[in-house]
């Protein structure tokens, strides 16, 4: 190991530990890895910060960001979560399946997992707590169903796994969308399961007429055809998922404001505001984790890495197992999309030698890092369900216990399921 690679990962490590800022975590290790090897010039960052961040493809990221919010503030998401309701109210512990679904269908718009919990969860909280749900089981669902934003296409995460690795944007929408509805089931056996166990009284809805599923589904079809606009325009080549971002940013804004009339200019130009605002982190982790995956690709880290996998003999079902479990802790750790970008360059390389897809390792990349964001101690979405519901977040992790076990169950699923197809 060369002296660049170790005070790379060791100045990392410590940052890390000290609690910096991510983003000046991964700039210092790399510029301190640079200042090594005098060979290395410092122009190299600006330049590897600038060339990631001058990509097409990311401009879906900012675009997407807004949609969320233009979603919420215009009324969009209030209707999905009412057409969910007619449809799956009148089964028993309805409110925790609405709310999974409608994150889904959420999702599928916003691309976001931190959007749909503040969306949909902030939504819901109130309507579960009626619903005889406890305040940490209903917090907690909350922000489970938030994980599937970055699951059901478009995907911020697969995007910029795509964008990382080279993959096709349109395949990974389409095995990611079908791996969120594999979840989404799994967590609504979960959450019935938690209800079971916790013996709340929860009352059943009597089951919806007709003519309810009609007027529903009319109040609700401006809402619905946003992701069908989406995807079915993705899928059909007609544009690419950057334009996808920006056709469902004006989509939302002309729907919102002209037809549910519930968005003004004002509410227009926050929403911009705050869009770039988050947006802004996101790209610079990007910019920054570009360098530091660059260094490790010339230290050859994955050639090595691949060596030794061949050298003992691993195979493509325990080298899943070992990648797995890594997402699993750095989820735990580390945001989502600066985890794709250091680790994937490295890890995928080994995966391909051992028969692995391209996309099949990107949907398992992605659906590790979604478990991630309800496990403690990083997990985002525990952290803004609490910030709604006012719950602390070890009382929500107390009650995602079933959670935890069928999505572990959901994730042999969606690892191994297509080494045997």
């Amino acid at each position: 190991m060369s002296s660049v690679l170790i005070v790379l990962l060791i100045v990392f490590a410590v940052l890390l530990v000290l609690g910096i800022p991510l983003y000046c975590t991964i700039g210092l290790a790399s510029v301190s890895a640079l200042l090594v090897n005098a060979k290395l010039p410092l122009t190299i960052v600006a330049q590897k910060i600038y060339s990631s961040a001058d990509s097409f493809t990311l401009l879906a990221v900012p675009f997407f960001i807004l949609v969320g919010d233009l979603m919420v503030q215009g009324g969009i998401s209030r209707r999905l979560v009412t057409f969910a309701k007619c449809l799956l109210g009148w089964t028993k512990g309805s409110m925790g399946y609405v709310t999974l679904a409608a994150s889904a269908l959420f999702g599928a718009i916003s691309g976001s997992a931190l959007a749909t919990t503040s969306a949909i969860g902030g939504l819901m909280y109130p309507e579960m707590l009626k619903d005889g749900y406890p305040p940490q089981l209903a917090s907690a669902i909350g922000a489970v169903g938030g994980t599937l934003g970055i699951l059901i296409p478009p995907s911020i995460a697969f995007i910029v796994y795509g964008t990382t690795v080279g993959a096709p944007i349109g395949d990974l929408f389409l095995y990611g969308g079908i791996s969120g509805i594999v979840f989404m089931i799994f967590y609504m056996i979960a959450s019935r399961c938690e209800l079971t166990v916790l013996k709340a009284q929860v009352p059943v809805q009597s089951f919806p007429t007709l003519r309810e599923v009609a007027v529903a589904f009319r109040d609700a079809i401006w809402s619905l055809l946003a992701p069908v606009i989406i995807l079915g325009g993705i899928y059909s080549g007609v544009f690419t998922a950057p334009e996808a971002a920006v056709i469902a940013a004006i989509y939302s804004l002309i729907i919102g404001m002209f037809v549910f009339k519930e968005l003004t200019w004002k509410k227009v130009a926050d929403v911009a505001y705050n869009a770039a605002v988050a947006s802004a982190p996101i790209v610079l982790l990007i910019g920054v984790a570009n360098v530091f995956s660059w260094i490790m690709t010339i230290e050859n880290v994955a050639i090595m890495l691949k060596n030794l996998v061949m050298s003992i003999g691993v195979t493509a079902v325990s080298f899943l197992l070992i990648v797995n479990c890594i997402y699993l802790v750095l989820g735990m750790l580390m945001e989502t999309l600066p985890i794709i970008i250091l680790t994937c360059p490295i890890f995928f390389p080994v995966a391909s030698s051992l028969g692995i897809g391209l996309v099949h390792f990107g949907v398992i990349t992605v659906c590790n890092l979604a478990f991630g964001l309800f496990t403690p101690p990083y997990g985002t979405c525990l952290f803004m369900a609490s910030n709604y519901s006012k719950v602390p977040v070890l009382s929500m992790v107390k009650s995602c216990r079933f959670f935890y076990l069928f999505g572990a169950i959901a994730l042999l699923v969606i690892t191994y399921a297509p080494l045997f197809l």
